[in-house]
């Protein structure tokens, strides 16, 4: 599903760097010389994340003295998808791109790429690998730009609740069940989240169940007696309210207008 590994050394273009999956970022924290794609060439610099399509070989023509080879399986960057709403995630891949970093911007990145390591090597807990590499794409990629300003211990926090709230939120709306997983008051949970994410529980959740209702929709054969069961709806009539309340228009409408 995902390798990440430490590169360093004099690369020349022409020996190619192996990709065990389709999804690939190569990082450079101290380089220099070019990344060569049948696009052209790009220029290695120091705190540049490139995200590389999956056509293509990738080829390096100069010196890493640290960097970080990821390449990621489809279907964790579909749970990348399902997380972020910015129309703009789901062209991240599409073609060659690279944001540049420095400064604490830079420690942050690296600072989440340290716990996705750390996570595979623990390889006992396979959603939290997975929200460790949501927040990794969704920082770098620039979405996710409140990441900046968290404390360490404010990190483990938020990965630790994203990993319980993706498991949980279909069935589970209450915020007291929450607050037990995460050892906190409602109070302080949900002080918490509207601190770091700008939003409350209720309203995540209805954001995150919404939003998979339009998939399911869209790329299931759910009926939708099925889809409202799926997502903790007590009936199909309470789910297609909720859903034209949000969405503004009617479940058939929303599928008659994507087909």
């Amino acid at each position: 599903m995902i390798k990440l590994e430490l590169i360093k050394g004099i690369f020349k273009r022409e020996i190619a760097l192996t990709a065990t999956h389709p999804m690939r970022i190569l990082v450079i924290k101290d380089g220099n010389g070019l990344l060569c794609m049948n696009s052209g060439d790009y220029e290695l610099k120091n705190g540049r994340i490139f995200f590389i399509p999956e056509e293509g070989l990738v080829r390096i023509e100069g010196e890493i003295l640290q960097g970080y080879w990821l390449n990621f399986s489809s279907s964790l960057y579909s749970e990348f998808l399902k997380q972020h709403l910015d129309p703009l995630a789901k062209n991240l891949f599409l073609n060659l791109s690279f944001r540049d970093w420095s400064g604490d911007a830079l420690k942050k990145a690296f600072s989440l790429l340290a716990q996705l390591k750390k996570e595979m090597d623990l390889k006992k807990d396979s959603l939290l690998l997975s929200q460790c590499l949501s927040l990794f794409l969704g920082f770098t990629a620039g979405f996710d730009g409140y990441l900046t300003a968290l404390t360490q211990d404010e990190l483990q926090q938020i990965l630790r609740f994203k990993a319980v709230f993706e498991k949980y939120y279909k069935k589970e709306k209450s915020i007291q069940f929450y607050a037990n997983q995460m050892a906190m008051s409602p109070r302080k949970l949900n002080a918490f989240l509207d601190r770091i994410l700008g939003k409350s529980l209720f309203v995540l959740i209805k954001d995150r169940v919404m939003r998979e209702a339009e998939l399911l929709l869209l790329h299931s054969e759910y009926s939708i007696d099925e889809i409202s069961y799926i997502l903790g709806f007590p009936n199909a009539t309470n789910f297609s309210t909720n859903f034209r309340r949000y969405k503004g228009i009617s479940v058939s409408q929303f599928s008659n207008n994507e087909d």
